[in-house]
């Protein structure tokens, strides 16, 4: 590895290390000098790197972060105020917390929770149970769904969503430390992460305790995170502290109650599983609660005589 990319992969990690920080830190007042402390570096060059790798600004992503982790809350939690919303993550007031949502919704954050939440994926696009094709982030054009299904040719059927059957049970999951290597953008790109992780983690005799596990984590709502922004996390399980270097880092997935359903799939399958944990949810009672979700996988699909993926999708439920 040349000077040049051993340079990117240590920015990427500190960077990484800010980006956990402000997940963390959404509801209290982050500051340029605090991040590029954290960044180990000057706060003028911090934000110049900052935006060279992430193609945002500080501030515009904090703002991103902020704004679509209050959408969440709305459509996943109708009973807190929306001011409570916009304070628990990091919202100065009320007002300004109305104008930028309006911003980036095109509509009222009460519009926003009043319309059907997205259920359903088909094809890249996401849809209420009803058929409503769901506005995400910056999406303010009101002919969007008209033009999106002409573009798509996508009729609003049942019979497009093909749902697995499978039992979901409410499970207590352990709490578990990972190492990961991270992924923005199209969710089937994630392999070439995988690869940076298992040539990292191989010679540092990572991969031969009989107890690990490969675990995707989401860190984004897809419907309502613009896909080239949505965040994926490539991790391996790891039984003791370990130093990271690079652009690999490490994470906590917190226990708790989690819906988890079972699945053995080939690559085609994780919309329809997905489909299902979502439906699921509809008619269940129960709602999604703090925390990542992620996928638990069992066995490694190239091993596999029919290249399926044998997995769990764990969902972290609310609890009263």
């Amino acid at each position: 590895m040349n000077a040049k990319d051993e340079s990117r992969q240590e920015y990427t990690a500190r960077i990484n290390r800010v980006i956990d920080y402000i997940e963390e830190h959404l509801n209290e007042t982050i500051t340029l000098d605090k991040i590029a402390q954290i960044a180990c570096f000057s706060p003028f060059h911090f934000h110049r790197i900052f935006s060279a790798l992430t193609n945002e600004t500080i501030n515009a992503f904090v703002q991103r972060i902020r704004i679509e982790k209050a959408a969440q809350q709305l459509r996943n939690d109708r009973i807190i105020s929306i001011s409570d919303i916009a304070f628990n993550n990091g919202f100065g007031s009320a007002a300004y917390f109305s104008r930028t949502f309006r911003k980036y919704f095109g509509m009222t954050a009460k519009e926003f929770r009043e319309t059907e939440k997205a259920i359903f994926a088909k094809d890249g696009l996401y849809f209420s149970k009803n058929g409503q094709l769901t506005r995400k982030i910056n999406q303010t054009s009101p002919d969007i769904k008209e033009q999106l299904c002409s573009e798509n040719c996508i009729q609003f059927n049942h019979s497009n969503f093909v749902f697995m059957d499978t039992k979901v049970e409410i499970k207590e999951m352990p709490e578990l430390n990972v190492v990961y290597c991270r992924h923005t953008g199209q969710f089937n790109q994630i392999g070439k992460a995988y690869e940076k992780l298992m040539k990292w983690a191989g010679p540092r005799s990572l991969l031969n305790f009989s107890e690990i596990k490969t675990i995707t984590v989401y860190h984004d709502d897809p419907t309502i995170t613009a896909i080239e922004q949505v965040r994926q996390s490539a991790c391996i399980t790891i039984d003791h502290d370990i130093k990271v270097d690079g652009e690999f880092g490490k994470m906590k997935l917190g226990c708790g109650k989690y819906a988890v359903g079972h699945f053995e799939i080939d690559e085609k399958g994780f919309e329809k599983a997905w489909n299902t944990m979502c439906l699921w949810f509809t008619e269940s009672g129960y709602q999604p609660g703090d925390g990542h979700p992620y996928e638990i996988y069992y066995n490694s699909p190239e091993e596999d005589s029919k290249c399926r993926f044998v997995l769990d999708i764990c969902i972290p439920v609310k609890t009263l």
